[in-house]
């Protein structure tokens, strides 16, 4: 059984290495998710389907990234916080109009079910919409399958904007960089120890996001406190992010043709949507917040948490304040989700990880 993974992880690194080799942006993590996604449409028929892929291989890579982020954080990043109360606050009205617009596209032009429209247009994480859509006894291949469309088309279509606008792609040395030259053996074992502990942590305390979440605010404190310093090496980011992105490729496995065709075209409309209105509240931010419009952009582009956050430390702009935004973000929409689909539709949802 495991040797039908093999396909999967072959053509997401051929397509990774490819996309490297073209210094095309973040191409580990995007090549990944096109060379995975390409082989499961491809291969998979009514009589013949893949297996599930699983979870954690997304979850351990996650925490990964999360503790290479989080051990980046300086002391002057607290002072920086305070500064951005109008951009968070800002967040509510963006759910808001994101939901509403994306769910009138889903209804009218796509025709969905108002229950299948309502979650499919969520603005929020995967896991948790589909915890929702659930309990509200919606179809949960059109809520993932949308959810996972919208996703990936921000995470694709963001890196190739910046190329085209700025000449740099997202990853090269026009940004910064996780990874360092000088890094040790030691370095490769703290990062793997706080990615463990702070996993571990993330799913006891029931965080949000917990397996990036945990990771990430454990090194955090321990990188402001001054207890640790390290240096992560090149080829464990690249590995992290190739193993996200094959893992988001391959969750296309059992999503049907149709299923996917009739996605495709209504994820491209909300996620062109959303984008327009990320930039539309990154314009209208632009002078009341420390930050420039790329940065702002990225904080309300409703993409993942992990995969904008990457973004953003490759632009050079600050990770973990586009991470707070996007924290924000999924956090608000849970919320509000399960709040209106109890008057919606008589149900309530319990908050899932992300």
């Amino acid at each position: 059984m495991a040797l039908l993974f093999l396909p999967i992880f072959g053509c997401a690194f051929v397509v990774g290495a490819l996309a490297y080799t073209l210094n095309l942006p973040m191409p580990f993590m995007l090549g990944g998710i096109v060379g995975a996604a390409g082989f499961v449409v491809w291969y998979e028929r009514e009589d013949r389907q893949l297996p599930k892929l699983s979870r954690w291989v997304r979850l351990i890579s996650m925490s990964l990234i999360g503790t290479m982020i989080g051990s980046r954080v300086t002391p002057e990043f607290l002072t920086l916080l305070p500064q951005f109360w109008l951009s968070g606050l800002a967040i509510i009205p963006f759910i808001l109009l994101a939901h509403g617009g994306s769910y009138a596209i889903m209804r009218g032009l796509g025709k969905y079910d108002r229950k299948d429209a309502y979650f499919a247009a969520l603005p929020g994480g995967i896991v948790d919409s589909a915890a929702l859509a659930e309990e509200a006894g919606a179809d949960l291949r059109v809520v993932t399958t949308q959810h996972f469309i919208r996703i990936i088309l921000v995470v694709l279509t963001i890196p190739f904007l910046f190329l085209i606008i700025d000449g740099n792609a997202v990853g090269s040395a026009a940004g910064e960089s996780l990874a360092a030259a000088d890094y040790t053996l030691q370095d490769i074992g703290i990062i793997l120890v706080v990615a463990a502990v702070g996993l571990v942590l993330g799913r006891q305390t029931r965080l949000p996001v917990s397996h990036m979440l945990g990771p990430l605010l454990l090194a955090l404190v321990l990188s402001i406190t001054g207890v640790i310093s390290i240096s992560a090496p090149e080829w464990m980011v690249n590995l992290a992010q190739y193993f996200v992105g094959t893992a988001l490729g391959a969750q296309f496995s059992g999503v049907s043709r149709r299923l996917l065709a009739r996605g495709l075209g209504m994820g491209i409309l909300a996620g062109v949507y959303m984008l327009a209105l990320a930039g539309a509240f990154a314009g209208l931010l632009l002078d009341l917040v420390p930050a420039d419009f790329g940065a702002l952009f990225i904080s309300f582009a409703a993409g993942g948490l992990a995969e904008m956050s990457l973004i953003a430390l490759s632009l050079n702009f600050n990770p973990i304040v586009v991470a707070i935004h996007h924290l924000m973000r999924i956090l608000i929409t849970v919320g509000f989700g399960a709040f209106l689909s109890k008057r919606l539709f008589g149900t309530g949802g319990k908050h899932e990880d992300v």
